[in-house]
């Protein structure tokens, strides 16, 4: 049977999202995890970011409904036109500051940035809703774990691929050589582009068929129930648990791709964040797999047991991260070069590396919480497109504080911006805990009117 033959098959749909997502803000991670060529170039990225998130939220919260009336194919393939956007945005301010990155950017390139910034929020509301109706409805009950962390690793080989590229495009350059170049930008610009095209390998939702046999079930729906039970979500006592969680799991970002990024030179920052990428995939595939679907144990002895990881992580890779800071911090820190003084980038390599893991375990840990209280397609729609859409709010809060408020004189030192980023994570431990103990249980609802449910495996 060919691969066109199994279209549609649910592990099939999985594999075709995950490359589109592969393509598009896998490609987009790479791009964004790269620091820029200068301060200017920063505080204009800042903006351009500050911009996608606000955009992203307000069609986060939407699409998970909009995902219900058109459809997951749509959406994705709206959805990939916005990433090459962004990044001839990127191209174009590397090409106004000139070949030293050093010659003012003008009103003009910046105001395309910031608009790029806000289609491609746009953009990414409707394709991570339909990235989530996918992911959190076609598994079976024992595959939720594995079936989102397989997303997750082929969705972060894209950025794996794109900053191995870029790493190698820039060391023979030395170690101020900038990752990014004409041919990158446009190798970028191409791969996004694709994206698009891929998504119209997705089917309609009516007519997959899950590894039991099951088929998936979509209701008829319209604009005005949809908009009714998206304002719902907001007095839904799962989702009000499960909030700072979903607005902390993408606040790391501004530290870890800026003030972090600042202590190694530009050869160093794309050969560490091959490895961030990786940590990511990795990472994904041992707490999806491994720990939240092995059936062995209850739905609820391994949600619990992804709490216990939670908070052992938070402790030893932020308490980690406490100490490099504050030694890098200190006055007459030098820059740190994997080519010219491996044994000075062996430490933080790691600790980067963890904040990979990091990120990997906080996101698929908090959807498969999610994927836990339903298997309605559309009910897990909307809890996809609030997961995104608050998550972005607050990724966009932090992105704008840095772009708009926090700029010249006023910005916060990189020390400060390390305990804002790890607060919220550490109060989410308290929410993780929370909702599993009020919301995980070891059956899953089907039909609440009816009473009727299934056991977890």
């Amino acid at each position: 049977m060919g691969f066109f033959d199994t279209l549609n098959q649910a592990r099939t749909q999985v594999y075709v999202i995950s490359f589109v997502c592969f393509l598009c803000p896998g490609m987009f991670n790479a791009l964004n995890s790269l620091p820029t060529a200068g301060p200017a170039a920063q505080e204009v990225k800042d903006k351009q970011n500050a911009s996608l998130y606000f955009c992203f939220a307000i069609m986060g919260l939407l699409a998970g409904g909009l995902n219900n009336i058109l459809g997951p194919r749509i959406l994705a393939a709206i959805g990939g036109t916005g990433y090459a956007i962004y990044a001839a945005a990127q191209y174009n301010i590397f090409k106004v500051q000139g070949p030293k990155g050093t010659d003012p950017i003008t009103d003009a390139a910046n105001t395309f940035s910031i608009f790029s910034g806000a289609y491609i929020g746009l953009c990414a509301g409707m394709l991570w809703a339909a990235q989530g109706q996918i992911c959190l409805t076609y598994p079976t009950e024992s595959q939720k774990g594995t079936f989102f962390a397989t997303f997750w690793v082929i969705f972060n080989l894209g950025a794996v691929l794109g900053n191995t590229i870029g790493t190698i495009l820039s060391w023979g350059a030395g170690p101020e050589g900038y990752a990014m170049n004409d041919a990158m930008y446009l190798i970028f610009i191409v791969l996004m582009a694709c994206g698009s095209v891929v998504a119209f390998l997705i089917q309609p939702p009516g007519t997959i068929i899950r590894e039991d046999q099951t088929q998936v079930e979509t209701p008829p729906t319209n604009v005005l129930r949809e908009f009714v039970e998206i304002l719902k979500l907001f007095a839904n006592p799962a989702m009000l648990t499960i909030l700072i969680p979903c607005m902390s799991s993408n606040w790391f970002y501004t530290y870890q791709f800026g003030p972090f990024g600042g202590y190694f030179s530009g050869r160093t920052n794309g050969l560490k964040a091959i490895f961030y990428w990786l940590g990511q995939a990795g990472g994904a595939w041992v707490l999806g797999n491994m720990f939240l679907d092995n059936t062995k144990y209850t739905r609820t002895a391994r949600a619990w047991t992804g709490v216990y990881l939670m908070a052992g992580t938070t402790l030893a890779f932020f308490g980690g991260g406490a100490a490099f800071e504050y030694t890098a911090s200190a006055a007459g820190f030098v820059k740190i070069d994997a080519g010219t003084d491996f044994g000075r980038f062996i430490g933080p390599f790691i600790l980067y590396v963890c904040y990979g893991l990091y990120d990997a375990f906080f996101q698929v840990f908090t959807n498969y919480l999610i994927g836990a209280i339903s298997n309605d397609s559309e009910t897990l729609s909307r809890y996809a497109g609030f997961y995104k859409g608050t998550q972005s709010a607050a990724g966009g809060l932090s992105w704008a504080l840095n772009g708009f408020v926090f700029t010249g004189e006023k910005a916060l030192t990189s020390t400060a911006q390390f305990w804002v980023m790890v607060i919220p994570c550490a109060v989410s431990l308290i929410f993780f805990a929370l909702f599993t103990k009020t919301f995980v249980k070891d059956t899953t609802d089907e039909n609440p009117e009816h009473g009727s449910s299934i056991k977890a495996h």
